[in-house]
């Protein structure tokens, strides 16, 4: 198994969107369709982005666990750019996609 990746998600968009079954948002304000990619991390690089993107932010916010297996299996690339994962499509609110669903606490 490979380990996973994070995307650090605004709680009400998140929620928002299981009613549709995926999730598009690809970082703070930015759409899947405008970015070409959702934003993703490792774990050891989650507190830096949280604290230059969403330090200002007073939202909850939830750290996505993602198994990029899962991706695989329903098609979805993901692509690596600087330390950073671009995930390449939507990513499905299912099981065998997201791992868990932890709030960030600030």
């Amino acid at each position: 198994m490979s380990d996973l990746i994070h995307h650090i998600a605004i709680q009400d968009d998140w929620e928002m969107s299981r009613g549709f079954g995926e999730y598009v948002v690809s970082t703070r304000g930015v759409h899947l369709d405008d970015a070409g990619f959702i934003h993703a991390t490792t774990a050891d690089r989650l507190g830096a982005v949280v604290a230059a993107r969403f330090g200002d932010l007073t939202l909850p916010l939830l750290d996505i666990a993602i198994r990029p297996e899962g991706l695989a299996a329903e098609g979805i690339a993901v692509e690596w750019v600087d330390g950073d994962a671009h995930i390449l499509g939507a990513l499905p609110m299912t099981s065998g996609v997201v791992a868990s669903e932890t709030p960030i606490s600030r």
